[in-house]
């Protein structure tokens, strides 16, 4: 009879413990592995060392999601062509697939210099690899949701048209239905300047207000980006908000892209109170979101040594109840 409490009562524990880490995980987030010019360590459109370094490391965080924020290959002139560099880049990638690991992916604009880019992603992208087919008409595979955890994660593609945009009329439907706790965005071209860049979503300025505004009044905390190969942070706070209500902008274009340094034009900001919290270059790296119930911790690692990743960079926050 002893024992038999005994076991009850460890029996008990573990289904707490079980229930207290069931809405405990993590997700990856990186981008622009693509490759550059005349670098040994390129091949066939994507810098293939440092994304199979990426890669090994993602398997041994043991993500649930990875996301890759677009850049995944050098931008190729032939539909041929640009089937080819992908099916490197699946290659390379193939050990996190095989892992069990979700890996969501959205396009860069070097993912748009053939002809048909559209049929080419789709097909590259489907079967095991494919996109969720969630997203509006004409770009399905292309913009999605994932539902996980808790956590509404959408990805957006900014390439329907030559003016950088995303599809902001099925964003507010998709917002306007959320049940989930936590909101993560990712798409390719960031919406402040994080350095480099000037070709982003301050580009059109009302479309990029409408789009930080929605995901700000849906709870949102985070927004991801790539097309910057450095590590950004920064946060934005609309005139007369209180700090609840800003928006933390995370650059993370370091996955392989050849590394480029930043300048100090702060670009089109309007008349958002700008924070800078943090600015890394020259390292390859990826950023680990951990969430905790209603606590996120975001976690940037740097590439310090071939193979080695270390925290750089951390920033937490929680949820409050809407």
């Amino acid at each position: 009879m002893r024992l038999f409490r005994l076991l009850a009562i460890a029996g008990l524990f573990l289904t707490v413990a079980a229930w207290a880490s069931a809405d405990s995980w993590k997700f990856i987030v990186t981008g622009d592995d693509r490759s550059g010019k005349g670098r040994p360590e390129d091949h066939n459109g994507v810098n293939t060392v440092i994304l199979a370094e990426i890669a090994k490391a993602m398997i041994a965080e043991k993500p649930k999601l990875v996301l890759m924020s677009g850049d995944l290959i050098n931008g190729p002139k032939s539909d041929a062509e640009m089937e080819s560099q992908l099916a490197t880049w699946l290659e390379v990638m193939k050990p996190v697939y095989d892992a069990g690991i979700k890996v969501y992916n959205i396009r860069g604009n070097h993912e748009m210099h053939v002809p048909h880019p559209e049929d080419v992603w789709t097909k590259m992208f489907s079967g095991p690899y494919a996109m969720p087919s969630n997203g509006p008409q004409g770009e399905v595979g292309m913009s999605f949701t994932v539902s996980y955890g808790g956590a509404l994660i959408v990805g957006l593609d900014e390439f329907q048209s030559k003016d950088i945009h995303i599809n902001q009329a099925w964003l507010d439907g998709v917002l306007k239905n959320k049940t989930e706790k936590h909101l993560f965005v990712f798409s390719h071209k960031m919406a402040f300047r994080s350095g480099n860049h000037d070709d982003g979503l301050e580009t059109n300025p009302p479309a990029r207000d409408a789009l930080i505004k929605s995901l700000i009044a849906a709870g949102g905390r985070t927004a991801f980006f790539g097309h910057d190969h450095l590590y950004d942070h920064k946060a934005f706070t609309a005139p007369g908000d209180p700090a609840s209500r800003t928006l933390h902008q995370f650059v993370i274009g370091t996955a392989g892209a050849p590394l480029v340094h930043g300048n100090d034009d702060p670009g089109n900001n309007g008349d958002w109170k700008v924070q800078k919290i943090s600015h890394i270059e020259d390292k390859y790296g990826y950023a680990v979101v951990e969430i905790d119930g209603s606590k996120v911790t975001i976690t940037f690692k740097a590439r310090t040594a071939p193979g080695v990743f270390e925290p750089a960079d951390s920033f937490s926050y929680t949820v409050q109840a809407r």
